[in-house]
């Protein structure tokens, strides 16, 4: 399906076709929400399109109201067990006006993949998942005009997921926003490169899905800063191969870090 055909279901069906800037836009709440910053781990999924736009775009699940939509994703292609946040990637052809959205998001575990997913919502996990966001976003405006690395709507979980090894991952949005408003971002399709697919019901509270389809958004999920490298104080930190405990190539660039605090590592 082409973009241009994507772009007119949605104008008929106001928001309801199934497919359709730089720094993170969120409307802070009271609760504390992890940070998004340069130095955390990413991972762009699915993992075909880290340097490439999808096919396809998509204004499910931010930007339609009264929604209840799953996505499943390879837990393989994950770069780091923890996920603290969230991202979406601006279309190359399509956009929208800023709005707010209400949206709650669940991480969870299961065996399922983009070849499997079933329409009953609760029996695609594996296990219980997690919710890590609740409450208004603001979904920034987007003229088109995209580029890989161009994930401009992040949202910063208040709590932080922990996926367990040897799953997949289903992220799940219920938008409980009272109108659609449609900014479209980019998903992909029907490819061998799109290892996604989703289940969406027209009902926050739905429990059975209305269609379950290959493909969906290009999500990129953030984990933690990795932590700062460990410091020795004294140069006795460095002999005896304590060296490599801090990270330096040999005892020598330990200690000229102690006496003068040049880091070369």
């Amino acid at each position: 399906m082409s973009r241009s055909k994507i772009a007119l279901v949605a104008v008929v069906f106001s928001g309801c076709a199934d497919l359709t800037q730089p720094t993170p836009a969120v409307q802070l709440d009271a609760r504390a929400r992890f940070s998004i910053s340069a130095a955390a781990t990413e991972v762009v999924l699915p993992s075909g399109y880290t340097s490439v736009m999808g096919e396809l775009n998509n204004s499910f699940p931010h930007t339609q109201r009264n929604l209840r939509y799953q996505q499943v994703f390879l837990g393989s292609d994950l770069a780091d067990p923890t996920i603290t946040g969230v991202c979406l990637r601006r279309d190359e052809t399509f956009g929208g006006a800023s709005s707010t959205q209400t949206l709650a998001i669940k991480l969870g575990p299961t065996s399922l993949d983009y070849t499997s997913l079933g329409s009953v919502f609760d029996d695609n996990y594996s296990a219980p998942p997690t919710e890590v966001f609740s409450g208004e976003v603001t979904v920034p405006a987007s003229s088109g005009l995209g580029t890989p690395a161009d994930f401009d709507f992040c949202i910063p979980f208040t709590q932080s997921y922990s996926h367990p090894s040897g799953s997949n991952l289903i992220i799940e949005v219920v938008n409980s926003s009272l109108t659609s408003t449609g900014q479209p971002r980019d998903a992909c399709g029907e490819t061998a490169a799109c290892t996604t697919s989703r289940a969406f019901a027209f009902s926050a509270s739905a429990t059975t899905a209305a269609l379950v389809a290959r493909g969906g958004l290009v999500m990129k999920f953030v984990s933690p800063e990795p932590p700062a490298p460990q410091q020795p104080v004294v140069a006795d930190e460095c002999r005896n191969g304590g060296w490599a405990d801090f990270g330096f190539r040999n005892q020598g660039q330990c200690i000229r870090f102690v006496e003068t605090g040049f880091d070369s590592r």
